[in-house]
């Protein structure tokens, strides 16, 4: 359980600011559980010292982060699921959802022609996440650059419902297999405040941009992937069998 945490009115970050990040914490390390209610209104308010219009302010933070929904005659009550997501199966969302059994969740936030080194190319930009019960997480900020000398009329395919990796497969028999990335931190922009909410207190996120590749070798895809900090990731490496003593570095997966 953590800590009681009290209020520093001498510290920089707002007091709303305070009280979001000390209830989200707890959220996130299970303090209060998916189901159960957080203190009320009242409680905060008088634990803190604070005003009602100040403990508003923080939950409204979590409720547009998606942690907590308030529900009346119930009160304000926890939503979140850790979700466990790896950079191992970095490649297409939609089939690592339902290869979860999680149903997927995609609102295209632009979908452009634009010209590119080699001809007009496709600019994709989705928010995805997955449903849970009556709501829904975006969990990834995604941006694909395809070339559409290469997949002509690609652009006329909606991708709000449709999974743009099974597009490419069954419509111009080439599936995406191989991804080389590397990553970076991505700072908060407007586009992060709406797909991910208002998160005063995370200073970046982190993003994998790099190709992605056919099974022949073929550049399918420019992808750039920003993370929800609510995500739980996992990185792996090989050495490749380095013999012990040899030094060798290591490479993501």
């Amino acid at each position: 359980m953590t800590a009681e945490f009290a209020l520093d009115p001498q510290d920089s970050a707002p007091l709303y600011a305070q009280l979001y990040r000390d209830l989200r914490q707890r959220i996130l390390e299970g303090d209060y559980a998916e189901g159960e209610a957080i203190p009320s209104e009242t409680v905060l308010r008088d634990l803190h010292g604070i005003t009602r219009s100040t403990v508003r302010h923080a939950v409204s933070l979590l409720v547009a982060e998606g942690l907590v929904r308030q529900i009346r005659g119930k009160g304000t009550i926890v939503t979140y699921t850790p979700i466990n997501h790896s950079i191992w199966n970095f490649g297409g969302f939609t089939d690592f959802s339902r290869a979860r059994n999680e149903r997927p969740v995609t609102e295209v936030l632009s979908q452009e022609v634009q010209d590119g080194p080699n001809g007009p190319q496709l600019r994709l930009v989705r928010a995805r996440g997955v449903a849970t019960n009556d709501s829904h997480t975006f969990l990834n900020l995604d941006t694909s650059v395809l070339d559409l000398g290469r997949f002509p009329g690609l652009e006329n395919f909606g991708f709000d419902n449709l999974s743009l990796y099974q597009v490419l497969r069954e419509h111009y028999g080439v599936a995406p297999v191989r991804s080389e990335i590397s990553l970076s931190v991505a700072l908060p922009s407007e586009l992060t405040r709406r797909v991910f909410g208002e998160l005063p207190d995370v200073p970046g996120f982190i993003c994998a941009s790099g190709e992605v590749y056919s099974s022949d070798d073929e550049l399918v895809e420019h992808t750039s992937v920003i993370y929800s900090p609510a995500l739980e990731m996992r990185v792996g490496t090989s050495w490749n069998g380095t013999p012990p003593g040899q030094s060798s570095p290591p490479r993501a997966v």
